[in-house]
């Protein structure tokens, strides 16, 4: 669908320098003579399909202020906004900008001719651009012409095509005329077949036999025909019914499959899978661990000394505060990992808010639109068969009913929105994530200041010790640093030191890393055990086993859907009033003996036909006779090829058309519904039907009498004008929408059908933009107007 937004004309005509803004729908431009309206209209059509030309004299609105010729034109095509620009007249420039980014389209000819495709110049006059010159040229028109334009537009090619159908329609009319004083040569031939076989049936009692016999032979041979049509009938409804089997027995295997899926099984996700895995190893980690430092834990040997060196006591603490602080670290890492993660599946973005319990409540609950719609439709058929006002209830009803359904997808494309168009089975699963996320931000806070309190800690408490031994703090490695001046201490104090110190430090940090694995152990544990209840199960090995249980619904779900696409949808409704196999089966053997029934009759009939033109061969001796009858015979057959070559030229005449008319989508009858339903409400009831006779238009009016358009009066020949444009635009719209431009269209219409012509107007402007140019603004409101 393409709006026009804005015009900005540099030079066109008596308009230069001059901005234009106007509306989605119904846009009105409204001035007195020589104001400037029809050089509007023109701007708009030149700017889409290119400038006039000098050619036959037309209207080239060459500025008469010397401004520079040409301008420019916003517009929306179909969400894409753009700026179309041409200046000069003889060598016009299009050039043409996307306003979303500023950058160009780098061939803007050929980019505008596809957005515009298949419309050409002319099709567009003929259709979206109408005066009120054009309205009465309504006499003029013509069913082929209607036909043609929509077939241009509807079937690529169709043009050549009509063309090819037209030659071949005039090439057989000048064969055969369908009166009977035509003088065509198939006119001629037959009249002379007619006076040879009058010739032939007065040559006495044998010719009276031929003649017979002829007749009887001849209604054998349609009897032949028909039994043979019967036939083959038979044998296409057997083949369906085979076909029907092979269906039948693909919905009965689609239904078993059905029959065991479990619409009510929980979903175990790949999330919690993933994150009890991880419990899994971790935990088994710090067991392994426990149970190493469990048994490197050496009882002290009994070696004594007075007193141990503070400083060793001191660097020990600050060991045990650097491994912790490394152990955070490390932890803060994982945080960052898991949350990385997360904020991946949203491509980085920030992470949507949790679902709300009411959230939840719009996903999981069924829509109930459709119970509320049945129960209004029972309320209002009760209603109008018993007490007629409460009609209105029922229709109240089905209008909550369609808001209730509005505001469900509402809430739901909100929702979706909000988690960057997932589905709503995936947004359901990564809630428990998502729940976690705050806390497990909060968490990585705490950690942070941890680490950063932990560190300044340690440079405080390591800075006068380093510079005691000399030693410079050019790292953050502080166990590297503390077990360098725990090396160097020893080296000095090594008199203060001994054995069993050293092992009770050294039991003491075990003894510490155990209890930490403990507790952390112990928070794996409980993980597990909250995920386990989540899915009502003890085990890893049940999680594990509805998992697969999982995966097989899935494969049988997917096996039901792959079932179902097999089957055409057109027999579902057929193979669901169907019992078993043996009605098919049933119905195969009643149509078998039919066929077989079928067959032999015609078996017989062709037996007897052979009989009969043996008898008739015998019945013509006489050699005169013979000459003449072969003379007739041949004379036939050319007849019947002849004839033949007229009807296949007519049948592909017919043919070609109705392929059209399919590659068109059968866009006429519909041109020629809307155009009627349109021409109705103009003359208020008064005319109820359009009909194409030939290449005449025919009106019907309510008591069902017939008119040539010439019949009607200005006004009734403008508005069925008006109709068909109106249905012309409505019928491609669904291939090309352009903005209608209608110049004082309306000046023979009188007060009530102009009123009704801008009530269609307004209607149709909510879906297709319309430009009203006009001298009179009576009828229209003020907000759609531009006074020129």
């Amino acid at each position: 669908m393409i709006k026009i937004k804005q015009i900005m004309i540099s030079g066109f005509g008596r308009w230069s320098q001059q901005r234009f803004d106007f509306i989605d729908d119904f846009q009105v431009i409204v001035g007195q003579n020589e104001s400037g309206k029809s050089t509007v209209r023109a701007f708009i059509v030149g700017m889409l399909f290119g400038f006039p030309t000098k050619k036959g004299h037309a209207n080239v609105y060459d500025p008469k202020d010397g401004s520079q010729y040409g301008g420019s034109l916003v517009a929306d095509f179909d969400g894409t906004v753009v700026r179309i620009t041409r200046l000069g007249r003889t060598q016009s420039e299009l050039s043409i900008t996307y306003l979303s980014n500023q950058t160009s389209v780098v061939d803007p000819e050929k980019w505008l001719s596809e957005q515009l495709a298949p419309l050409t110049r002319e099709m567009f006059d003929h259709i979206f651009n109408f005066s009120q010159q054009d309205l009465a040229k309504v006499s003029q028109l013509k069913a082929i012409d209607l036909q043609k334009l929509l077939l241009n537009i509807g079937a690529v090619g169709s043009e050549d095509w009509l063309e090819v159908a037209n030659d071949i329609e005039k090439h057989a009319d000048k064969q055969f005329a369908q009166r009977t004083t035509g003088k065509r040569p198939l006119n001629l031939a037959s009249k002379q077949y007619q006076m040879h076989a009058d010739s032939l049936i007065t040559k006495g009692d044998e010719v009276t036999a031929y003649v017979l016999a002829e007749k009887e032979t001849h209604e054998y041979t349609e009897q032949l025909l028909k039994n043979q049509a019967i036939v083959q009938r038979l044998t296409q409804k057997i083949q369906d019914l085979h076909i029907l089997v092979q269906q039948y027995q693909l919905y009965q295997s689609a239904q078993v499959v059905k029959e065991q899926l479990d619409i009510n099984r929980v979903i175990v996700s790949d999330a919690d899978i993933a994150t009890l895995q991880r419990v899994t190893v971790i935990s088994d980690m710090h067991r392994e661990k426990i149970t190493q430092l469990e048994e490197n834990i050496q009882s002290p040997k009994k070696v004594t000394k007075d007193e141990t060196s503070d400083l060793s006591s001191e660097l020990s603490v600050l060991q045990a505060k650097a491994r912790y602080l490394k152990n955070i670290t490390a932890e803060r890492v994982m945080l960052l990992k898991r949350l990385q993660h997360l904020q991946n599946q949203f491509f980085g973005k920030e992470l949507p808010a949790p679902l709300t319990a009411d959230e939840r409540k719009i996903i999981n609950n069924k829509d109930v639109t459709l119970p509320v719609t049945v129960v209004a439709l029972i309320i209002g058929v009760i209603a109008f068969l018993t007490i007629k006002p409460l009609v209105i209830i029922a229709i109240l009803m089905v209008f909550y009913a369609y808001y209730l359904f509005q505001l469900r997808q509402k809430q739901l494309h909100h929702i979706q929105s909000r988690y960057g168009e997932m589905s709503l089975l995936d947004i359901q699963s990564v809630q428990g994530a998502i729940n976690e996320a705050p806390e497990q931000q909060q968490q990585l806070t705490i950690l942070e200041a941890a680490i950063l309190k932990n560190k300044q800690q340690l440079v405080l408490q390591l800075e006068p010790i380093a510079k005691r031994f000399q030693v410079p703090m050019q790292s953050d490695d502080f166990e590297a640093l503390i077990g360098q001046l725990n090396r160097l201490n020893d080296q000095d104090w090594l008199r203060h030191q001994n054995e069993t110190l050293l092992a009770s430090q050294k039991n003491q940090q075990r003894l510490t890393d155990i209890k930490q694995h403990q507790t952390q152990l112990a928070q794996q544990l409980e993980t597990r055990q909250n995920l386990l209840q989540k899915y009502h199960v003890t085990t890893i090995e049940e999680i594990n086993h509805l998992k697969l249980e999982n995966i097989d619904y899935l494969r049988k779900k997917q096996r039901y859907d792959d079932l179902m696409q097999q089957i055409d949808s057109d027999k579902l409704i057929q193979l669901r009033q169907i019992k078993d196999d043996n009605e098919l089966q049933k119905q195969i053997i009643l149509t078998q003996q039919e066929l077989e029934k079928a067959q032999q009759l015609v078996l017989t009939i062709q037996t007897q036909l052979s009989d009969l033109q043996a008898q008739q061969k015998q019945r013509t001796s006489d050699d005169a006779f013979l000459k003449q009858q072969q003379d007739l015979a041949n004379e036939r057959t050319v007849l019947i090829d002849q004839f033949g070559d007229y009807l296949a030229e007519k049948m592909v005449v017919k043919w070609i058309n109705q392929a059209l008319q399919l590659a068109s989508q059968n866009r006429f009858p519909k041109m020629s519904k809307k155009a009627t339903c349109y021409f109705e409400k103009l003359t208020a009831g008064r005319y109820v039907a359009i009909n194409f006779v030939k290449e005449t238009l025919i009106v019907i009016n309510q008591t069902g009498q017939q008119f040539n358009v010439i019949e009607l009066s200005t006004g009734t020949q403008e508005q069925l004008y008006t109709a068909l444009r109106l249905a012309l635009s409505d019928v491609i719209s669904d291939i090309i929408s352009l903005p209608l431009l209608i110049d004082d269209g309306f000046v023979n219409f009188d007060v009530p059908r102009r009123q009704i012509m801008l009530t269609i107007l307004q209607e149709i402007a909510k879906q297709q933009q319309i430009f009203y140019f006009t001298t009179s603004d009576s009828y229209i409101e003020k907000k759609n107007m531009i006074r020129l």
